[in-house]
């Protein structure tokens, strides 16, 4: 379950930030220019060379989240590669993505039950206040409420 892995994250390496975590795990994070489009995407070398590349125009906020996806697709997919999507891209895309969002609002959001700050705020302030999308708050509330 994606909680046991975040939680198993947590555990290991005393961190939730994505970018530590690609740190201590040896993932390496590329920025460049992807273009309007492409926000990010997960590359796994022949030789195994794990590899985050990330938009150079994100912002702070954006590059966070992306990374986070990103490194879902990395921990959740290690038996997919870039040429799989490519080539299965209508039949899989909308599981793997959605499983990579939900990896993304397990990490960044793993206080959020617990944060009685943000109680009573709107799901576009609690979208601000985590600098996430508001979808992934959305998904969050709903994981939450499954678990209950």
């Amino acid at each position: 379950m994606i909680v046991d892995i975040v939680n198993g994250l947590l555990e290991t390496y005393g961190t939730l930030n994505p970018f530590e975590l690609c740190d201590y795990m040896d993932i390496k994070i590329i920025y460049s220019n992807l273009g309007e489009e492409i926000k990010g995407f997960f590359q796994r070398t022949p030789n195994n060379y794990e590899i985050i590349h990330l938009n150079s125009d994100l912002v702070p906020e954006e590059k966070k989240y992306i990374c986070a996806h990103e490194l879902g697709h990395a921990i959740l997919h290690t038996d997919l590669s870039m040429s799989f999507f490519i080539e299965n891209a209508l039949q899989v895309k909308n599981k793997y993505e959605i499983q990579a969002d939900k990896f993304a609002a397990e990490l960044l959001l793993y206080d959020i039950e617990s944060n009685y700050e943000i109680n009573g705020l709107t799901i576009s302030q609690l979208s601000s206040y985590y600098g996430v999308p508001e979808h992934i708050i959305e998904m969050k509330i709903l994981m939450c409420q499954r678990n209950m």
